[in-house]
């Protein structure tokens, strides 16, 4: 795998254990208001020295005391040794938890029946009708209600979360909750701006977004559409 970055203790990226972060390079979204434009556009994509004999080298070091391994990006469906990455992982004894756009539900439908995650987070970007404005690219909705199946009927654990961007309002978040009623979790996350790599598309700092009190109202009206969740304040 093209892996851009380790982190090598999380608290907060799978929730309840102890993890590892490994981070992916490259990704098939061009969200402007992503904060990890070094991992996503041309010739900014980060081409790290990190192995991945050596990412796992020490995984297996820090096995003792670590519960999971997060894979995150990027998009790490892309990775064409995903699986087999994931399977080295899972024969360390540790749990796995996948980040993903959802744009590839074969891959994720893979990874479920072969039992190498165990949980995934899908971010869902805006109501079908506007995927396209905030992801930045055509996207296929339908491979997007394909995974948000694969997850509810035969993922062992996951969440649904919006970061909501700017330009996101109340009412859309209302109709992602329609679209997917009955998920068993739904996170809402503030848009940030990380101060020290900016997002990818610098003219979407200027703009508003949501404030964490307006998603706390927004939350309490969407609620009743899903199993658990809340409003996630960013570590």
């Amino acid at each position: 795998m093209e892996i851009a970055a380790f982190v090598p203790l999380s608290l907060s990226d799978h929730e309840g254990r102890v993890s590892a972060v490994v981070f992916v390079s490259g990704c098939n979204f061009r969200c402007p208001f992503c904060h990890n434009p070094d991992l996503v556009l041309p010739g900014r994509e980060a081409r790290s020295s990190l192995r991945e004999g050596d990412v796992l080298a020490r995984l297996r070091e820090r096995s003792g005391f670590l519960d999971s391994v997060v894979v995150s990006g990027g998009e790490p469906t892309l990775q064409a040794d995903l699986a087999e990455f994931l399977a080295e992982v899972r024969a360390l004894g540790l749990a796995v938890k996948l980040d993903t756009n959802g744009s590839r539900p074969g891959v994720l439908a893979a990874l479920v029946a072969r039992r190498l995650v165990d949980s995934i987070a899908m971010d869902l970007k805006a109501p079908p009708e506007r995927y396209a404005e905030f992801c930045g690219v055509p996207v296929a909705v339908g491979d997007i209600e394909a995974s948000i199946r694969c997850l509810r009927e035969e993922a062992p654990d996951y969440e649904f979360r919006t970061t909501v961007a700017p330009g996101l309002a109340e009412r859309d978040l209302e109709a992602i909750a329609s679209w997917i009623a009955g998920a068993r979790k739904y996170v809402l996350q503030p848009f940030r701006v990380p101060p020290e790599k900016g997002i990818l598309d610098p003219a979407w700092a200027e703009r508003r977004a949501l404030s964490p009190d307006e998603l706390r109202a927004a939350w309490a009206r969407i609620a009743p559409w899903v199993g658990t969740g809340g409003v996630r304040a960013w570590p």
